[in-house]
């Protein structure tokens, strides 16, 4: 009899559980307007995109363009503008990093400087290329400011016309 008022208990649970509606949220991923991503990627270029850094296979984020790394395997590094399709992996490549701390960024106001990207690029972790970017210097703000969902164009066209140095600052990185 205790065994058959088990079942009973456990069917009876069964049946109301179905009853109600599955969980309706779904955890989505948010990125970065990638329409505008063409202008960062180009302020990334100079520094980050070259063919001894992000613009080669062997690279977690890789970065296609005119300065490196080119979708099409007779394209040339040193020629041509870089493709729509080569901002397109780009910009697959930048936001698969971290996607769900990126959508932090973007939904709930986790400060980008939180993403590995930003603190690689600072000097606060550990990057074998250093220093590339200064809190506040026209990169960081095109960089963070296109993170957090409202690029700073004229930054990221400052940064992309002009030479950059391989690195800002080659020594090791500042932990906290």
């Amino acid at each position: 009899m205790m065994c058959l008022r088990v079942m009973l208990s456990g069917w009876v649970l069964g049946m109301l559980c179905s009853c109600y509606p599955q969980n309706q949220a779904q955890d989505e991923l948010h990125t970065p307007d990638p329409r505008s991503f063409p202008l960062v990627a180009d302020a990334l270029s100079p520094s980050c995109g070259t063919l001894d850094c992000h613009g080669q296979w062997g690279r977690n984020l890789r970065l296609f363009g005119g300065r490196g790394l080119r979708l099409a395997p007779g394209d040339n590094p040193a020629d041509g503008a870089t493709t729509q399709r080569e901002y397109d992996a780009s910009f697959r490549s930048l936001v698969g990093l971290e996607p769900e701390r990126l959508t932090d960024v973007l939904l709930y106001g986790l400060d980008p400087a939180e993403l590995v990207l930003v603190r690689k690029a600072r000097g606060k972790d550990a990057h074998k290329g250093g220093v590339q970017m200064l809190v506040g210097d026209p990169l960081d703000r095109c960089l963070t400011s296109w993170l957090s969902g409202s690029v700073h164009s004229a930054s990221c066209q400052r940064v992309s016309s002009m030479p950059r140095p391989q690195s800002v600052l080659m020594s090791p990185p500042v932990r906290e």
